[in-house]
Protein backbone atom coordinates (compact mmCIF):
# COMPACT_ATOMS: atom_id res chain seq x y z
CA UNK A 1 0.00 0.00 0.00
CA UNK A 2 1.31 3.34 -0.53
CA UNK A 3 1.82 6.76 1.57
CA UNK A 4 -1.74 7.78 0.02
CA UNK A 5 -4.04 4.77 0.80
CA UNK A 6 -5.07 6.42 4.09
CA UNK A 7 -5.51 10.21 2.15
CA UNK A 8 -9.43 9.96 1.87
CA UNK A 9 -10.36 9.17 5.18
CA UNK A 10 -11.84 12.37 7.14
CA UNK A 11 -11.03 13.13 11.18
CA UNK A 12 -14.06 15.16 12.64
CA UNK A 13 -11.95 18.01 14.33
CA UNK A 14 -8.23 18.63 13.59
CA UNK A 15 -7.35 20.63 16.67
CA UNK A 16 -5.13 23.37 15.48
CA UNK A 17 -7.69 24.50 12.65
CA UNK A 18 -11.01 23.57 14.68
CA UNK A 19 -12.91 21.53 11.96
CA UNK A 20 -12.45 18.67 9.62
CA UNK A 21 -9.12 17.96 7.83
CA UNK A 22 -8.35 15.21 5.46
CA UNK A 23 -5.69 12.67 6.62
CA UNK A 24 -3.93 14.05 3.31
CA UNK A 25 -3.58 17.65 5.78
CA UNK A 26 -2.28 15.63 8.78
CA UNK A 27 0.46 13.71 6.90
CA UNK A 28 1.86 16.85 4.85
CA UNK A 29 1.30 19.87 7.19
CA UNK A 30 4.79 19.98 9.09
CA UNK A 31 6.82 21.09 5.59
CA UNK A 32 5.90 17.84 3.97
CA UNK A 33 5.94 15.57 6.80
CA UNK A 34 3.13 14.56 9.01
CA UNK A 35 1.56 16.70 11.59
CA UNK A 36 3.33 16.31 15.27
CA UNK A 37 -0.04 15.41 16.67
CA UNK A 38 -1.13 12.47 13.92
CA UNK A 39 -0.54 9.38 15.99
CA UNK A 40 -3.22 10.86 19.19
CA UNK A 41 -5.78 12.11 16.33
CA UNK A 42 -5.69 9.35 14.18
CA UNK A 43 -4.87 5.77 16.55
CA UNK A 44 -8.29 4.71 16.33
CA UNK A 45 -9.15 5.78 12.82
CA UNK A 46 -6.25 3.60 10.67
CA UNK A 47 -2.91 1.56 11.84
CA UNK A 48 -1.10 4.88 12.25
CA UNK A 49 1.64 2.90 13.69
CA UNK A 50 2.32 1.17 11.25
CA UNK A 51 1.68 3.76 8.44
CA UNK A 52 4.16 6.10 9.88
CA UNK A 53 6.89 3.29 10.04
CA UNK A 54 6.69 1.94 6.39
CA UNK A 55 6.63 5.52 5.07
CA UNK A 56 9.23 7.68 6.80
CA UNK A 57 12.94 7.23 7.97
CA UNK A 58 13.66 7.73 11.79
CA UNK A 59 15.31 11.10 11.03
CA UNK A 60 12.04 12.34 9.59
CA UNK A 61 10.17 10.41 12.37
CA UNK A 62 12.33 12.56 15.01
CA UNK A 63 11.82 15.27 13.06
CA UNK A 64 8.04 14.89 12.87
CA UNK A 65 7.85 14.27 16.51
CA UNK A 66 9.60 17.59 17.70
CA UNK A 67 6.92 20.57 18.77
CA UNK A 68 6.06 22.96 15.74
CA UNK A 69 7.82 25.93 15.50
CA UNK A 70 5.37 29.32 16.26
CA UNK A 71 3.51 30.88 13.86
CA UNK A 72 5.38 33.92 14.09
CA UNK A 73 8.46 31.78 13.41
CA UNK A 74 7.31 30.04 10.28
CA UNK A 75 5.21 33.74 9.24
CA UNK A 76 9.56 35.42 9.21
CA UNK A 77 10.99 32.23 7.07
CA UNK A 78 8.40 32.18 4.41
CA UNK A 79 8.53 36.11 4.10
CA UNK A 80 12.51 35.67 4.11
CA UNK A 81 12.12 32.80 1.53
CA UNK A 82 9.70 35.01 -0.89
CA UNK A 83 12.32 38.27 -0.25
CA UNK A 84 14.68 35.89 -1.58
CA UNK A 85 12.72 34.63 -4.33
CA UNK A 86 12.33 38.04 -5.81
CA UNK A 87 15.58 38.61 -5.38
CA UNK A 88 15.41 41.83 -3.26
Amino acid sequence: MGIDRYDQEMHPRCPPLGGEVPFYHCRRVNRGLPCHRIVLCWADRVDIASFIRENYSQEEIEAMSRPPESRLAVMLETAQRVKKERGR
